[in-house]
């Protein structure tokens, strides 16, 4: 599947668990992919939260493309060695 695509749907899957006070951003910079793994970075577009606050939220999302797409993402608060 192509990185765009990839993108899109992540967006999409990410789209109703929108917090109501900021709003997870998808970066389509750095996308690392390693096999059938895809590594994408979200973050949220305030300084003030804290990835704890949200990693259930990628963690559901996660889940929802694996199970309805069959695809693996790996939603990170950023990659490492960034």
């Amino acid at each position: 599947m192509e990185k765009s695509k990839v993108l899109d749907l992540i967006e999409s899957y990410l789209q109703p668990h929108q917090p109501l006070d900021y709003r997870l951003n998808v970066s389509r910079e750095g996308v690392r992919q390693d096999g059938n793994w895809w590594y994408i970075v979200v973050q949220p577009d305030r300084d003030d939260v804290r990835s704890l606050d949200y990693s259930a939220i990628m963690s559901q999302t996660e889940d929802e493309l694996e199970e309805k797409e069959h695809l693996k993402v790996l939603l990170l608060p950023s990659l490492p060695g960034d």
